[in-house]
């Protein structure tokens, strides 16, 4: 059974544990409460005795079985955590789990906890066997438009009112970085400031934390969001972003469009195109739109741009790189009014 982890305590009042449970997702603040509320859980329903098991090379996959019979004369179950830090138990962890889920104990309850896992890792023949029998609890970061209810339900949470400019607010700056948005609303609850709390009295008890990566950059650039894309790349600077890293993924974006019409040019359909390009199929919507906006003089004017950055990168040039990249992605989002630029 599939769930998000905002999901899961009514799933637990309703269904109980199953025998296994996986926990994965991006988000270390909600991968961390919907462990603790299994362990809760667990404990409620008499299961006082634990174990965590981290896999590493010396990890002996054969615990899995034996755990169970290691129990204490006080215990008749046990919870076992196991942790996969990078979701990838390799052949030996893979078998071990796939064989397990055929035939899950009955003297403990196995929660499976990991990070957000590629399509290529849920293809996998023991991911695939867990999703069978397991309650899997999907812990990632909330989509851009969905970071606002999240935010409100946190602070229902913590009996804090803020007003529509607050929540905004403090999604701009909190994207991507949960836990701290989670001290910032606790922080907010114990300084009794009146409700309802606005942007204003935040700002002067507040400071912009948001951590992006060039992967949400692409998301805004996508979305063609320009005033998110120029907010995301300034905290990039801020946060000193590997140049070699921003240049590959603004090459790869403009390297992904021209390929896309390059195969409508030669009769293609759009959904054949973006298979081919391997795109997930969310993404289409975005890119389809992506390319209608980037004509060929947007392209052109594009790929000068990425020639004169990767020069300022390696200092072969007296232009300003951030100056460069940001009209670059000022392109990219808004291409019929920055295509002039001088170059």
């Amino acid at each position: 059974m599939q769930l998000y982890s905002s999901q899961l305590t009514q799933h637990l009042q309703q269904h109980g544990l199953a025998p296994i449970v996986c926990v994965f997702g991006d988000a270390p603040l909600l991968v961390d409460e919907s462990v603790q509320q299994l362990r809760r859980f667990a404990r409620q329903q008499g299961i006082d005795e634990r174990q965590r098991l981290l896999q590493d090379a010396q990890l002996d996959w054969s615990i899995l079985h034996t755990a169970s019979a290691n129990l204490s004369l006080f215990s008749s179950q046990r919870l076992l955590e196991l942790e996969l830090p990078e979701g990838k138990p390799g052949r030996e962890g893979g078998e071990a789990l796939r064989s397990y889920a055929e035939q899950p104990s009955q003297d403990q309850i196995l929660v499976i906890i990991g990070p957000k896992l590629k399509q290529e890792q849920q293809k996998a023949k023991w991911f695939q066997q867990l999703s069978k029998v397991a309650t899997m609890v999907s812990a990632n970061n909330p989509e851009r438009q969905q970071l606002p209810r999240f935010i409100q339900q946190r602070a229902q949470r913590y009996q804090l009112q803020l007003d529509p400019s607050a929540v905004q607010l403090l999604a701009d700056w909190y994207e991507g970085n949960l836990l701290a948005l989670d001290q910032e609303l606790q922080k907010l609850a114990l300084s009794e400031l009146p409700p309802p709390v606005t942007a204003a009295l935040i700002t002067s008890h507040s400071e912009d934390q948001s951590r992006f990566n060039v992967f949400a950059l692409q998301e805004a650039i996508l979305a063609a969001d320009l005033d998110q894309a120029l907010h995301k790349l300034q905290r990039l600077f801020e946060g000193d972003v590997e140049p070699a890293i921003l240049n590959w993924a603004l090459q790869r974006e403009w390297t992904l469009v021209f390929s896309l019409q390059q195969a409508l040019a030669e009769g293609q359909s759009f959904s054949a195109a973006a298979k081919q390009q391997r795109l997930w199929r969310s993404q289409e919507p975005a890119y389809r739109q992506f390319v209608q906006r980037m004509d060929a003089s947007a392209m052109q004017v594009a790929g000068q741009l990425l020639s004169r950055l990767e020069y300022a990168f390696k200092g072969d040039s007296g232009d300003h790189y951030p100056t460069l990249v940001t009209q670059l992605v000022a392109l990219y989002c808004r291409p019929q009014q920055l295509q002039q630029l001088p170059l």
